[in-house]
C-alpha cells in the first residue's frame, strides 16, 4: 500500500512539474487544481504512515484540500474548454461555498459536525482510521455530484451547440471525471479499507493537463506582437501531428469563412479549392518532415482571393522537448508588395510619383495611428482629456513664432518636432491604472511610478519607429518623449539633465506641456487664468524652462489665448 501511495505522490509531483514547464499561458485555475490534487495524495500517504490519532486527523484535513476544491476547479476547466465563460463574481461565490465546506472539515477532532467519531489504529504497520460521518459531511458528496452533473450538462450542450471546440478533449475530460466519481462511489458504497482515492486524482490529473497542453500548443489567439509586426494582416491555421484541424485566428476565418463551422479535432473538409490545395501542401510537408527535428518551415503556394494576393508559409509546431507536434499554415497579405512590383514593371516612368503618393499615405496612416495610440493612452487618464491635441497645436503655434526668430532652428527640424508632439506621453500606457486614473494628487510612491512614463515612452517610440521612419525623426521623437520633463536647473526627470544638455526639442515640448496643464482644469486643480499661467512661465524661465525659448513662448500669448478661447 505504501508503495502504491508513494508512486501516486511521485506521479502527481511529476505531472505538476511537467505542467509548470509546459503551461506557457499560466492557467491559474488548472495549476491550483493540480497542486491541490498533489497535496491530497500527499495527505493519503501521511495518513497511512501516521502513528497517532492527531497525525491521522491532520492528514484527513490535508486530503480534503483537494476533495473540497477539486470539483469546482474541474468544473471551471470544463467550462473553459467548452468556451462557456463564467463571471469572476460567480466564480468567487462558488469558491467561497467550497471554502465553507472545507471549514466544516477543519472542525474534525473538535466536534461531531463532520465526523461523529474517529478512531485510529495501526494495523500491520499502517495507519487505519474508523470513522462515522456527521451531518456536515453530506455537503462533500453533494457538491461533488452537483458539479459533476453540471459539467456533464455543459459538455453535452457545448458539443451540440458549438462547433469551434475540441470535442475529443471534452469527451476525455468527462470520461476521466466519470471514472473518478465511480471510484469514489465504489469506495463509499463498498466501504473499502484500501486507499484507492489517489488513483482517482491521477485520472483527473490526466484529464486536466492534456487540454491545457493542447491549448498552449495549438492556440491561435492573436498575439499582440505579431499583429503589430505584420499590421494585422496575417492569418494562422493550425493542425496537430495527425493533420487534424486545431483552429484558426479571426483573420484566417475572414479569408476562408468555411473555417468558422469547421470541427476542431477532426480532419478539415474543404469546399474552397484554394484552401484544399493549401491543406494538401501541409499534408505533403507533414509526410516529409522528421518529427524529431527542430523547428523548420517552408514557403507555400501563393494564391489570390477577393482581389487580394497572399503568400503562405508552413511551420512546424514544436513542444518543449523540440519534438514536432503539429503545423501552422501562415497566410500573409502581400497585395501591396505585388502591386508595387507590377507597377515597377509596367509603369517605370510613373514609379517615382506613385511611390511618393503611397509614402505620403503610409505616413498619414502612421501619424493617424500614432495619434490614435496617444489618444487611447490618454483615454485611460481621467485628468488630461484633450491634452494630446492641445499640446500638439501649442507646439505648432510656438514653432511658427520660433521660425520668425533667429534661433538657429530650421523649418524641417520644427516640422519633426510638431510631428513628434502627439507621442510625448505614450509611455503612460505602462503606468498602472490605479495611478493613472487616480482622482487627486499622487502619493510620493505613486508619483515615482508616474515619472517612469517618460523613459517608457522614449523606449516605445524608439522601438516602434526604428526601421520605419527616418533616423532623424526617430531621434527627435525619442528626445521629446524621454526628456520633456527635464528642467534646465537639473531638477527634472528621468536623467536630471541641465541647460543645453537637454535636447532643444524636449525644451520646446516642456513649455507646451506645462502651459496646457496650467490653463486646463484637472481633477486636482481648477484651470489657471492666462495671466497666472504666463506669469509662472516667466518666473520659471531659466529654472524650469530654457530662458530664450521661454521669451519667445511669451510672445505667442495673443495666438494662444485666441486658440484656447476658441477650443
Amino acid at each position: 500500500m505504501i508503495v502504491f501511495l508513494v508512486a501516486c505522490v511521485v506521479l502527481s509531483l511529476l505531472i505538476y512539474l511537467w505542467l509548470c514547464v509546459t503551461d506557457v499561458k499560466r492557467s491559474l485555475c488548472q495549476n491550483i487544481m493540480i497542486l491541490f490534487m498533489t497535496i491530497s495524495n500527499i495527505g493519503y500517504l501521511c495518513q497511512t504512515v501516521a502513528t497517532n490519532r492527531s497525525e491521522a486527523i491532520l492528514s484527513i484535513k490535508i486530503i480534503y484540500i483537494g476533495g473540497c476544491f477539486l470539483p469546482v476547479l474541474y468544473f471551471f476547466t470544463i467550462c473553459e474548454i467548452c468556451q462557456v465563460y463564467i463571471k469572476k463574481r460567480i466564480k468567487a461565490i462558488l469558491c467561497i461555498i467550497q471554502a465553507i465546506v472545507y471549514f466544516g472539515v477543519c472542525t474534525i477532532g473538535y466536534n461531531a459536525l463532520y465526523y461523529k467519531s474517529i478512531e485510529f489504529d495501526v494495523v500491520n504497520g499502517l495507519g487505519h482510521i474508523e470513522k462515522v460521518y456527521g451531518p456536515l459531511h453530506i455537503l462533500y458528496p453533494l457538491t461533488m455530484y452537483l458539479y459533476f452533473i453540471l459539467s456533464i450538462t455543459i459538455a453535452i450542450w457545448a458539443s451540440v451547440k458549438k462547433k469551434n471546440i475540441n470535442r475529443l478533449e471534452i469527451r476525455n475530460m468527462m470520461v476521466c471525471a466519470t471514472l473518478s466519481v465511480l471510484v469514489y462511489a465504489v469506495y463509499r458504497l463498498l466501504e473499502i479499507n484500501v486507499q484507492i482515492m489517489p488513483l482517482s486524482y491521477i485520472i483527473l490529473m490526466f484529464g486536466a493537463v492534456v487540454p491545457i497542453y493542447h491549448s498552449n500548443m495549438y492556440t491561435v489567439n492573436e498575439n499582440k506582437d505579431i499583429i503589430r509586426e505584420h499590421l494585422g494582416r496575417v492569418g494562422f491555421i493550425t493542425f496537430n501531428s495527425g493533420m487534424k484541424y486545431m483552429g484558426a485566428n479571426e483573420y484566417a476565418r475572414d479569408i476562408f469563412p468555411e473555417l468558422i463551422d469547421s470541427v476542431i479535432g477532426a480532419k478539415l473538409v474543404c469546399k474552397e479549392v484554394k484552401l484544399e490545395k493549401l491543406v494538401n501542401q501541409v499534408e505533403e510537408f507533414h509526410n516529409a518532415v522528421d518529427n524529431k527535428a527542430s523547428h523548420t518551415h517552408i514557403p507555400g503556394e501563393k494564391f489570390t482571393i477577393n482581389n487580394r494576393i497572399f503568400d503562405t508559409e508552413i511551420h512546424t509546431l514544436n513542444n518543449f522537448m523540440g519534438k514536432c507536434v503539429g503545423y501552422t499554415l501562415e497566410l500573409r497579405d502581400e497585395t501591396e508588395h505585388y502591386r508595387m512590383i507590377e507597377l515597377t514593371e509596367r509603369y517605370n516612368d510613373e514609379l517615382t510619383k506613385e511611390v511618393e503618393l503611397k509614402t505620403e499615405r503610409i505616413r498619414n496612416i502612421q501619424e493617424k495611428t500614432i495619434l490614435g495610440m496617444a489618444q487611447m493612452v490618454e483615454s485611460r487618464d481621467l485628468s488630461t482629456g484633450g491634452h494630446i491635441k492641445r499640446t500638439s497645436d501649442v507646439v505648432r503655434i510656438f514653432a511658427r513664432k520660433l521660425l520668425e526668430q533667429d534661433m538657429g532652428l530650421d523649418k524641417r527640424f520644427l516640422k519633426l518636432v510638431i510631428r513628434s508632439a502627439p507621442m510625448h506621453d505614450l509611455g503612460k500606457i505602462g503606468v498602472d491604472d490605479a495611478v493613472l486614473r487616480k482622482q487627486g494628487k499622487f502619493e510620493p510612491e505613486e508619483y515615482e511610478m508616474m515619472k517612469k512614463h517618460a523613459e517608457i515612452g522614449g523606449k516605445m517610440v524608439r522601438d516602434i519607429m526604428t526601421g520605419v521612419e527616418e533616423e532623424e525623426f526617430v531621434k527627435v521623437a525619442y528626445n521629446v518623449a524621454n526628456y520633456h520633463h527635464e528642467k534646465v536647473n537639473g531638477m527634472g526627470y528621468p536623467c536630471g539633465l541641465k541647460g543645453e544638455e537637454i535636447p532643444v526639442e524636449a525644451r520646446i515640448m516642456a513649455l507646451a506641456d506645462v502651459f496646457d496643464a496650467l490653463v486646463s482644469k484637472r481633477c486636482y486643480k481648477e484651470a489657471f487664468s492666462y495671466d497666472k499661467a504666463f506669469s509662472i512661465i516667466e518666473q520659471d524661465a531659466g529654472i524650469h524652462f530654457d530662458k530664450k525659448l521661454a521669451q519667445v513662448f511669451l510672445q505667442c500669448r495673443e495666438e494662444l489665448e485666441e486658440y484656447y478661447n476658441a477650443n
